[in-house]
């Protein structure tokens, strides 16, 4: 009797062990769900990086000089859908690219600038709201999928024409103004 009493306690202690190692499933209790809504936002953005921001020109009495270095124009832009197209212009505010400190000028007629590596023309083409002293140095059209958001780099050139404008001797200065928009 005593064998079967041990017999017992061991199969007592076999099932107890099961019962505490196997989790009950009736024993599982969940919450409700509970949501949290999700919100993010990509700003547009439209920005440039021009490098050198000086450039210099030793000029002659009458032909052409080129500017000391090429500058480089990054392009950067995050658009919206509604975009169809950006560009990126280089102008003058009048037909004054520089002036000395008297009166003498030098005109965006004879003011040089080649894109990419392409034929010198003068800033007069009247590219895009900048009017006639202007020219484009980048031009995206229709925006497909995935083209949203992006960036280009280009270099422009700068030459100087002193050809026929007999000019004297002197320091010459003027402002280059670099800009991109998206429509």
């Amino acid at each position: 009797m005593r064998g079967m009493q041990k017999m017992m306690w061991f199969m007592v202690a076999a099932v107890a062990l099961v019962m505490f190692v196997t989790p009950a499933s009736y024993a599982q209790l969940n919450s409700g769900a509970t949501t949290v809504a999700l919100n993010a936002t990509l700003a547009e953005a439209l920005t440039l990086n021009v490098a050198p921001t000086n450039v210099t020109f030793t000029l002659v009495p009458s032909g052409t000089a080129n500017g000391n270095s090429a500058v480089t124009i990054t392009t950067t832009w995050v658009l919206g859908t509604t975009r169809t197209g950006l560009t990126t212009y280089a102008y003058f505010t009048s037909t004054t690219a520089l002036i000395d400190a008297g009166t003498d000028v030098i005109p965006t007629s004879k003011f040089n600038g080649s894109v990419n590596g392409g034929a010198y023309s003068a800033f007069t083409g009247g590219a895009g709201p900048f009017g006639a002293n202007s020219k484009t140095v980048y031009n995206h059209g229709a925006f497909a999928a995935g083209q949203f958001n992006g960036n280009h780099t280009d270099t422009l050139g700068l030459q100087i024409d002193t050809t026929g404008l007999n000019l004297p001797a002197g320091a010459y200065s003027g402002t280059l103004n670099i800009q991109a928009q998206a429509i």
